[in-house]
């Protein structure tokens, strides 16, 4: 079962994304807390175990010690 803080996360991302203009990329990447980040690898532990990037929204996933719990930040 999801976390609540995750779907916030997910709705705030896709707001944000939805938010740029329609010419420009997707970000390459979203850093997100650690707590998040371990959430997001448990429910994609398959692929992780595969050797495939985490993936998540569309953009590579990273862990980012500084950011709050419920912060993200795009990398273009």
């Amino acid at each position: 079962m999801s976390k609540p803080f995750l779907t916030r996360i997910i709705d705030d991302a896709c707001g944000s994304l939805s938010h740029r203009p329609e010419h420009d990329a997707l970000p390459r990447l979203m850093r997100v807390h650690p707590e998040v980040f371990a959430s997001i690898t448990d429910i994609r532990a398959r692929e992780i175990a595969d050797g495939y990037p985490l993936i998540f929204l569309g953009m590579e996933l990273v862990a980012e010690p500084s950011l709050p719990l419920e912060g993200f930040e795009f990398v273009d």
